[in-house]
C-alpha cells in the first residue's frame, strides 16, 4: 500500500514504497496555483487524502494566526494604556515643577516691569467669606480712645458684640483729642477694605450712616453713652440692646476695657482674634515701610525691640504711679477722673 509522506526540507511531496520514492507535486508551485488559479501543478491530479491534507494545514495555519493575533491585541492594548498613563503623570509633573519655578523667580522677572503688571493683588487676589444674613436691630457708632494698642482691643471687643447683639456697626473713630493729638483716621492706619470684606460673614460694617440718619447726626440727636469696663455679654444684652432698638442709633463714646476678658463665650472670644490677627491688617504704606525698617536692621546684624511703656497713655490709663513725687501723683490722679470717668 502506498503511503504519502511530506518532505518538509525541500518542500515535496513523495510516493512512498518500499523500494523507491518518486516526487509527486512541488508544495510551492501548488500553493502558487491556488493563489492564482493558474494550474502550472494541476492539482485536480492529486490523491484527495493529499488535497484534504493541504487543506486542513492551511485551516490550521490560518486559525494559529488569528490565535496569535487576538493574543497580541489586549498585550498591545495594556501596552498602550500604561504608556498614555505614564506620559500623563510625567506631564503633570513638568506643570508643576515649571509653576514652582515661576513662584520663585516671578519677583526677579517682574521687577521692571510697568507698574500695573507689579502688583500683588492681580496675582494673589483674596477670596472672602460670603455675606451673613441677619436682622438688623439697629446701628453701633463707637470711638476709640487711648493709644493705639488700646483702640485696636476695643475695636475687636466692639465687632465681637455687634455681632453678638446683631446690629451693623460704623467704622470706628480713632481718638484725636487725647495725649497723642494724632489727626490718622481709621483708613490711614489699617485696610479700611480688607478689614469690611473679612468680616463679612459674621457682622455687617459700613462707612458711614445711612442718609435717613444724617440730619440727627448733625444736630447731636444721637444717643451716646460710654459703657461700663470689663463689662460681660449680660450687660450689653440687657443695656445696651434696648438702647440700640429704641433709638435705632447709638454712639458708645469709649472702648478700651469695656468687655471682659474672662468668662465669654467661646464664639466671642474666637472673633475678638480674628479680628486682631486677621481683619486688622494695616495700610499698606505702613506695611511697606515696616519691612523696609525690618530689612535694615536685620542687614546690621541682630537687635532687640523694647517697649519701656512709660508714655503718656500709660501714665493715664494704667493707674501706675511709680518714680513720681506726691506732686505728680496728686495731678495724675486728677487727671484720670476727668479722662476717664
Amino acid at each position: 500500500m502506498r503511503r504519502c509522506r511530506r518532505n518538509y526540507e525541500k518542500g515535496s511531496f513523495f510516493f512512498s514504497s518500499k523500494h523507491s520514492l518518486k516526487p509527486l507535486r512541488n508544495c510551492k508551485s501548488y500553493a502558487q496555483s491556488r493563489a492564482s488559479n493558474t494550474h502550472r501543478c494541476h492539482w485536480k491530479a492529486m490523491p484527495k487524502f493529499i488535497w484534504w491534507e493541504f487543506e486542513l494545514r492551511a485551516f490550521l495555519s490560518q486559525m494559529k494566526t488569528a490565535d496569535t493575533i487576538a493574543s497580541m491585541l489586549p498585550r498591545s492594548r495594556l501596552h498602550l494604556w500604561i504608556i498614555r498613563a505614564s506620559t500623563t503623570v510625567l506631564f503633570w509633573t513638568c506643570i508643576i515643577q515649571l509653576t514652582a519655578l515661576a513662584e520663585l523667580w516671578r519677583p526677579h522677572l517682574l521687577h521692571n516691569w510697568p507698574f500695573c503688571m507689579n502688583q500683588q493683588d492681580s496675582f494673589n487676589q483674596e477670596i472672602y467669606p460670603p455675606k451673613r444674613i441677619y436682622q438688623n436691630n439697629g446701628y453701633l457708632m463707637v470711638s476709640c480712645n487711648g493709644g493705639l494698642n488700646q483702640m485696636r482691643a476695643g475695636i475687636c471687643d466692639m465687632v465681637a458684640i455687634s455681632k453678638h447683639l446683631n446690629v451693623t456697626l460704623v467704622i470706628p473713630k480713632l481718638d484725636k483729642s487725647s495725649f497723642w493729638a494724632d489727626p490718622s483716621e481709621f483708613g490711614d492706619i489699617f485696610d479700611l477694605n480688607h478689614f469690611i470684606l473679612s468680616l463679612r460673614d459674621q457682622v455687617r460694617i459700613i462707612r458711614k450712616l445711612p442718609p435717613k440718619f444724617h440730619e440727627r447726626l448733625k444736630d447731636g440727636r444721637v444717643m451716646t453713652k460710654p459703657p461700663v469696663s470689663w463689662s460681660n455679654v449680660s450687660y450689653y444684652e440687657h443695656k445696651i440692646l434696648p438702647l440700640i432698638k429704641k433709638y435705632k442709633v447709638l454712639h458708645l463714646s469709649r472702648t478700651d476695657s469695656r468687655l471682659a476678658n474672662n468668662g465669654m463665650p467661646i464664639e466671642i472670644q474666637r472673633l475678638r482674634c480674628r479680628v486682631n490677627y486677621h481683619a486688622l491688617r494695616f495700610a499698606p504704606q505702613i506695611e511697606e515701610l515696616g519691612s523696609k525698617l525690618i530689612k535694615l536692621l536685620k542687614r546690621k546684624g541682630s537687635f532687640l525691640a523694647l517697649h519701656l511703656r512709660y508714655e503718656m497713655d500709660m501714665l493715664a490709663f494704667s493707674g501706675c504711679t511709680h518714680g513720681c513725687i506726691r506732686e505728680e501723683e496728686e495731678e495724675l490722679t486728677r487727671m484720670r477722673s476727668v479722662r476717664i470717668f
